[in-house]
Parts: structure tokens; C-alpha cells; sequence
């Protein structure tokens, strides 16, 4: 957690404030400039979002409401803010880890350095947008589900999910995503011994509260744009967007882009990569385009990878007494949810180029618990310590190599 706030106060204090091209602080301009519209007192729309930095205008306000009493203090008082989100969401990963693997607490702990020293993350969650604050939601939600499965279902707990599902709604359309994760939980339930009666109550609950909290939101973009999310008005505006056939056609020359085996690879590589450590530059920024590390770095961060999914694959195979029916079911519905987060990125990409790996990290708890699950299932008992350890010290090093780039 000091790493993480170390490292996320350093980008936020050289990062230059309200750019829009750097890929360690993206579209900052646009979320600050709809920031400064609340604090007005003004909900953007379409119409009234006029200029460079108006694009963000369909956004759902939660994230921008909670900043704007803090505009007043200037931009480092809300990345700041964002900072806190990140902190919340490092505590979510462990509490989350904890309540599916009470007997092995490095597992969390793993986990938790994986996203708090992963530098991309760190960068995205100390700049001012929208993405911790839904990374947020949906780990609550996640966090919410596995007490279920744990614990039991109650009136509490789906009041508490339907708040978390709602502000995910109004912080992100992606949160919507999180409806479907909620759905397969019931069932889950289901197998665990809960009743159809207190699931179906719950459920009842959860949805009202979640309509609550984002209900309103919907019934004015109706009223605005015909339609409950404004998405044909969103994609009128990011016409200007690079999109995926005109790289493949060569009208927007991507190295390594000739057609559309070789695009795939490119979006693959430069997710990996961006996912793990970007930034930008004051010259790349003016494009938008992403910096990268010595490629020896993500060989290691990907050889780290692959022996992580070789542990996962282990652990699917071992014994079914191996884990709980808690645990088992647990990680399913963190796997669906990661799915779900991933193939709605892929459906982008193939529409519009944009290898960003930030688009994953609403995922990063399932991410994270399933890196670190995997990575010690790979070794034996007597080295999974040290094979633990050098996986921190190798996304601490990556973290501290960021740092001083950044910051030269």
C-alpha cells in the first residue's frame, strides 16, 4: 500500500495536469472540463459541450459529482481523490481474497501488490477520470456476491449490492456489464442451500436500490436523446476516432498492420503492454501515442503470466477436495465477470483501434486473485514464499524503473 500511494503521488505530482494525450493521465482535460461543469452547477450534454475537451459529455456523472466539490482546491486536490478511490480498491482486492482463501493470507497480500505496483494501474488510478471509481463498483459488487456465497443472503447485504451495481451504472456504461455477473450469482446461490424465496427477495431488493441510485439517469437521456443511453449521439461524436478498418486498410499506418490477423496481434501486444506499464511523453502526447518500457520487461512480466495460467491450469485439475464449494464457485463467477469485462474490450477493438489495457482494469480484482492463485498453485509448498517474493520484487523493480522514467 506505501508502494502504491509512493508511486501514485509521484504521477500525480509530474504528470502534467489536464492534458488529454498522455497515456498515464488519458483524456484527463475532458474529465477535468466536466468536473468544472458540475462545480457549475451544469450537467453536460451534447449541445452544451462545444470545444476540444467537451467529449466526455455522455459519461454518467458519479464520479464527476464526487470530485467537483474538490475542483476548488485545483486538479491535484482530485487526483488525489482519485488516489483514495485506488486505495479503497487495493482494500477490496484483499478483503475479497481473504474472505475466498481465509487460510492462505500471502495469496491476498500477492494479490494486492500485483494491482498496486502494476505502474499503469497505479498511473490510471491517480489521475482524474472515471475508471478507478467503476474499478470501485465492481469490486464492491464482486466483494458483495462472494459474502453471499459465504455467509448467506440477507437484506443487508442486497441493499449493498444494489447500491454497487447502481453506481457502477452511473459511473460507467460498462457497469452494466455487472447485471449479467449478478444474474449467474443467483444461481449460485441456489446451489450453496439458499432459498428461491430469500434469493427472489433479494434480488427484488438489490434492483430497486440499483434503480434508486441510477435510475434517473436513464429516464433523461430518454428525454435528451431518445434513447436510454445515448449511444448513437456517442458515436456520431467519436467518428473521429481511429477505427480498425482503416488501420487494416493502411489509411492509418500502424506498424505491423497489414490485415486483420496481424491488426489482432498488434491490439494483443500493445494490451499487454499497456495493461502492465504505459506513459506518455509531451512529444507523444501530442498524438496520443504510448511509450513503452525495454521489451525485456514485459518478456519477464509475460513469462510471469504464463506461468500463472499454467498454475491456474493445475489448480482446475487437482483434486475437487482440493477447495471448497465456496471457493470453487467463487472464482467461477470472478472468471465470468473477467470474461465479460474482456470480450465487451474485444467488440471495441474490432470496431475502433485502442490498445488500451485500461479498459480491463474494471477486472482487476478477478485479475489479480486469479494471477496470485495461479502463481503460487504453480510451485511446491517449500518454494511458494520465495516464488511469491520474487514476483513482488519484480513488479516493485518495474514500479521503481516507471518511477524514475516518469519522472526524468
Amino acid at each position: 500500500m506505501l508502494a502504491y500511494l509512493a508511486l501514485a503521488g509521484l504521477n500525480a505530482m509530474v504528470v502534467p495536469v489536464g492534458q488529454t494525450g498522455y497515456q498515464n493521465a488519458p483524456d484527463e482535460a475532458a474529465h477535468v472540463a466536466y468536473v468544472r461543469s458540475l462545480a457549475h452547477w451544469r450537467l453536460p450534454t451534447r449541445e452544451t459541450s462545444a470545444g476540444p475537451f467537451g467529449y466526455e459529455w455522455h459519461q454518467p456523472p458519479l464520479y464527476y459529482l464526487a470530485a467537483a466539490p474538490l475542483l476548488q482546491f485545483g486538479p491535484h486536490a482530485v487526483r488525489a481523490f482519485s488516489i483514495a478511490i485506488g486505495a479503497l480498491c487495493l482494500l477490496l482486492i484483499y478483503r475479497t481474497g481473504r474472505a475466498l482463501f481465509p487460510d492462505d493470507p500471502a495469496l491476498s497480500v500477492l494479490a494486492v501488490a500485483i494491482a498496486g505496483l502494476a505502474p499503469a494501474h497505479v498511473a490510471i488510478l491517480s489521475s482524474v477520470g472515471n475508471d478507478g471509481l467503476e474499478e470501485l463498483c465492481f469490486s464492491a459488487t464482486l466483494y458483495a456476491l462472494i459474502v453471499m456465497l459465504h455467509s448467506g443472503v440477507n437484506s443487508w447485504r442486497a441493499g449493498w449490492l444494489g447500491v454497487a451495481v447502481g453506481a457502477a451504472i452511473l459511473t460507467k456504461a460498462t457497469g452494466l456489464l455487472l447485471l449479467p455477473v449478478c444474474l449467474i450469482a443467483a444461481f449460485m446461490l441456489r446451489r450453496v442451500g439458499e432459498k428461491p424465496a430469500d434469493i427472489g427477495r433479494a434480488a427484488v431488493w438489490s434492483a430497486f436500490v440499483a434503480f434508486a441510485v441510477c435510475g434517473w439517469w436513464f429516464f433523461r437521456n430518454e428525454r435528451l436523446y431518445g434513447e436510454w443511453l445515448p449511444l448513437r449521439a456517442f458515436a456520431e461524436s467519436f467518428a473521429g476516432t481511429v477505427t480498425a478498418a482503416k488501420v487494416i486498410s493502411g489509411a492509418v499506418p500502424i506498424p505491423g498492420v497489414q490485415d486483420w490477423s496481424s491488426y489482432l496481434v498488434v491490439v494483443a501486444l500493445w494490451t499487454f503492454k499497456s495493461f502492465w506499464a504505459v506513459y506518455g511523453t509531451a512529444r507523444s502526447a501530442l498524438i496520443g501515442a504510448p511509450r513503452f518500457l525495454d521489451d525485456r520487461i514485459y518478456l519477464l512480466l509475460g513469462a510471469a503470466s504464463a506461468c500463472a495460467l499454467a498454475g491456474l491450469a493445475k489448480a482446475h485439475f487437482s483434486p475437487r477436495e482440493s477447495f471448497t464449494q465456496t471457493q470453487r464457485l467463487g472464482m467461477r463467477l470472478l472468471f465470468i465477470c473477467a470474461c465479460l469485462v474482456a470480450v465487451a474490450f474485444c467488440g471495441f477493438v474490432l470496431r475502433y483501434f485502442q490498445t488500451q489495457g485500461r479498459y480491463l482494469y474494471p477486472a482487476m480484482l478477478p485479475i489479480s486473485i486469479a494471477f496470485a492463485l495461479g502463481w503460487r498453485s504453480l510451485f511446491p509448498a517449500k518454494y511458494v514464499e520465495i516464488a511469491s517474493a520474487a514476483l513482488v520484487a519484480l513488479l516493485l523493480a518495474t514500479a521503481l524503473l516507471y518511477g524514475i522514467i516518469i519522472a526524468a
